[in-house]
């Protein structure tokens, strides 16, 4: 079997934008009648005789912790480790077509994938934040060492993330009854209970758990924007030191059996769906051979409703909490076959060279959005959508115009919560990534606090600093008078002639969606249908209405912006599934 950096390195002349000693398999291992999804990172240098998992937290800190996991991932694979990483039952990619969590299986979650992993030597343990809490959470004896980052207990966990949720702003919908509800994460309350009863972590020797400072390690990216989400300078070589110290271990019956295939997980299963069995099984997608997903039923017709999902900018392929994987299986036991896929600079993708978010504006975003709706357009014969939130929307307006006819005319796209309409994606990348006075708000955001924070500094603090807060509050004043003008420009263009709006969209002046929804009904046959949650709709101008025969634009209540709240996901989720009709 060949892994997937094989797969790339067959290819003559291609230049990766993955490092090509990666070697990295994706797929799911069994949990009684549950899957794990695991991603196993072979060894690129002689082999340690060992594994180590790495686990971290689910909802929000996924996504800003993914980037720390996967480079600590591959430093280790080029150390001579065998690496796997899991998403815990019921979030990422272990498939459930549930909405509530039960995070009391993930303690037999982790017991599971060591036990697998087990096979091929001794098994070390590496938890950030909620995921060392579980990793600590029991006197399981069969981990060689146990090393937890930034430990925290379930109740603090669940309680900071519930703070979270309270403070995302008057923009989410309230929370819904039933469960806990977290920012992108909905627990069960037998899950919720079995949180709050983890401790937290402390050094064990006897039960070879060891703590690692924030001092020593450097402080986790938690509860920063994903584009902060920088990886800590000594988090890898910490980490590489601590295990290379730790006692050496042995497998449970005390052999190691190697196989020279290494791990190889399942790449294609079963799961039922509300009665309905649905297979997903692993792929690539596009001339890169991105990790990617297909989902369909065990049997289905040959034109068969397609639809591609596309995650948001700084998102793994699942999107928020879950969200679209979850969405597939239930279209799949309608009888659809689904598609997702990695994107470049995010989730499986990211840099080895870069450590935090680069732009997520540019060509290879265009082109990926494409190769996606052109494989799905290769699975079946039947109608077709494509679902973007946030980057992944724009990625698929970007791309419309490059589409052949045959596939446009049976083609729609769902653009949901896109406020980046310019044709010129460089503005973004100048404004919203490298910041600066003309850096766009999020909907909601108080300008006013933000001004305050910028306020120069107390007599005492040195000249460096007080000049630096100096030029801070000078960019913020600046920044909040562009961004009046800029704001009363867009106003004046919403209500213009469409030419005048065309031409202010066209050199990058406002961001409204309608002077962009015209060009792309000039594309043969193709359907557009803009979401918009009700705060991006002010934001842009926007009121429910159809532009043409084809393009409409509509608002959904509730939807907040990036689909943190579980009110919003449903109405999400039901909202694509109308495109699915009932089997």
């Amino acid at each position: 079997m060949l892994t997937y950096s094989q797969l790339r390195r067959s290819r003559p002349g291609h230049r990766s934008r993955v490092r090509e000693e990666d070697s990295v398999r994706h797929g799911w291992v069994p949990a009684g009648n549950r899957w794990i999804a695991v991603d196993v990172h072979e060894p690129t240098a002689t082999e340690r005789g060992g594994t180590v998992i790495i686990v971290g937290s689910p909802g929000r800190d996924r996504v800003t912790l993914t980037r720390s996991m996967i480079h600590t991932a591959r430093a280790l694979a080029a150390h001579g480790w065998r690496v796997v990483r899991l998403d815990w039952s019921g979030t990422g990619q272990s498939p459930t077509a549930e909405e509530a969590v039960d995070a009391g299986l993930w303690v037999d979650d982790l017991t599971t994938v060591r036990d697998w992993a087990s096979s091929h030597g001794p098994v070390h343990g590496v938890g950030f934040s909620l995921g060392g809490t579980v990793l600590a959470a029991t006197e399981d004896h069969g981990w060689a060492s146990r090393l937890v980052l930034a430990p925290v207990s379930g109740k603090q966990w669940v309680r900071h993330q519930s703070a979270l949720r309270r403070m995302g702003g008057p923009d989410l919908p309230p929370r819904v009854s039933e469960g806990t509800e977290l920012m992108n994460l909905q627990l069960s309350s037998h899950g919720a209970a079995a949180l709050k009863a983890l401790p937290e972590p402390a050094d064990g020797p006897d039960r070879r758990i060891r703590i690692l400072s924030d001092e020593e390690a450097g402080a986790l990216p938690i509860n920063v924007h994903p584009r902060a989400a920088a990886v800590p300078a000594r988090l890898i070589a910490t980490v590489r030191a601590a295990l290379d110290a730790a006692p050496a271990g042995t497998t449970p019956d005390d052999t190691a059996r190697p196989d020279g295939d290494g791990l190889v997980p399942e790449q294609e299963i079963t799961v039922d769906v509300a009665g309905t069995p649905v297979v997903l099984r692993r792929s690539t997608s596009g001339a890169a051979r991105r990790p990617a997903i297909i989902t369909e039923p065990v049997t289905r017709d040959h034109d068969a409703p397609g639809l591609a999902f596309i995650s948001p900018g700084s998102e793994v392929m699942e999107a928020s909490g879950g969200l679209w994987l979850r969405t597939a299986l239930l279209a799949s036991a309608r009888g659809a076959v689904c598609l997702l896929a990695e994107r470049s600079d995010t989730g499986e993708l990211v840099r080895s060279d870069i450590t935090q978010d680069s732009n997520p504006y540019a060509h290879h975003t265009l082109t990926e959005s494409r190769e996606l709706v052109m494989h799905l357009s290769e699975l079946t014969d039947g109608p077709l959508l494509g679902a973007g939130i946030c980057l992944g929307a724009w990625g698929l307006v970007a791309s419309a115009h490059g589409l052949p006819a045959t596939v446009s005319e049976r083609l729609t796209l769902m653009v949901i919560n896109n406020v980046a309409w310019q044709r010129a994606p460089w503005r973004y990348w100048r404004q919203g990534l490298r910041g600066g006075p003309l850096a766009p708000t999020l909907p909601g955001q108080d300008e006013a606090a933000a001004a305050r924070s910028s306020t120069p500094a107390a007599d005492d603090a040195p000249a460096g600093s007080r000049w630096d807060a100096v030029l801070a509050g000078l960019n913020a004043y600046v920044g909040t008078t562009a961004r009046t003008v800029v704001r009363g420009t867009r106003h004046r263009a919403r209500n213009a002639s469409p030419r005048v709006n065309a031409l202010a969209a066209g050199v990058g002046v406002i961001d409204v969606p309608q002077p962009t929804l015209r060009r792309l009904a000039k594309i043969p046959g193709l359907t557009v249908d803009a979401v918009f949650g009700p705060a991006d709709a002010k934001h842009c101008g926007v009121t429910p209405q159809r532009l043409g025969p084809r393009s409409t634009l509509t608002v959904l209540d509730p939807l907040d912006h990036s689909l943190f709240a579980t009110e919003s996901c449903r109405r999400m989720v039901d909202y694509v599934l109308a495109y699915v009709p009932e089997v």
